[in-house]
């Protein structure tokens, strides 16, 4: 089997997990937002709020590994985070961005991966959107 079937398929896959993962009142203890970390750029004081050019700035964020977290991005969009431990210094993060409409209906979906360190803060292009964030990995 081919790389594009296996992208095809695990794109085709997440899709189905995701209306399963997001929700409104979640309790889980990995989908709570810590104020944003010290970084190169000015600090944004409401870890969702969106920049100018459309980048959204999620500051400090705590993830599980292999939990998935759910962010809503506003405007009918959600992030879903899913991170994985490749090593003590490098956490792989499978990022989907769903778009619903107004009736509830997905309009798009696209999913990306990123490798990098937690506790570093990065940014990631997804579709039209720039989402900044610095993943801080608890303890499960």
């Amino acid at each position: 089997m081919g790389v594009s079937h296996i992208a095809i398929f695990a794109a085709i896959s997440l899709s189905g997990l995701l209306p399963l993962s997001c929700s409104k009142t979640s309790t889980s203890t990995a989908s709570k937002q810590h104020a944003p970390s010290h970084s190169s750029t000015a600090a944004n004081p409401n870890p969702a709020a969106s920049t100018p050019s459309g980048a959204k700035d999620l500051g400090e964020l705590a993830l599980t590994n292999r939990f998935e977290t759910c962010v809503n991005l506003g405007a009918g969009r959600s992030c879903t985070i899913t991170p994985r431990l490749l090593d003590r210094n490098s956490v792989q993060l499978t990022m989907s961005l769903e778009s619903r409409q107004s009736d509830g209906r997905t309009s798009g979906l696209i999913v990306t991966q990123v490798t990098t360190r937690p506790g570093k803060p990065f940014e990631v292009a997804i579709g039209d959107v720039d989402i900044t964030l610095t993943p801080d990995i608890v303890q499960e």
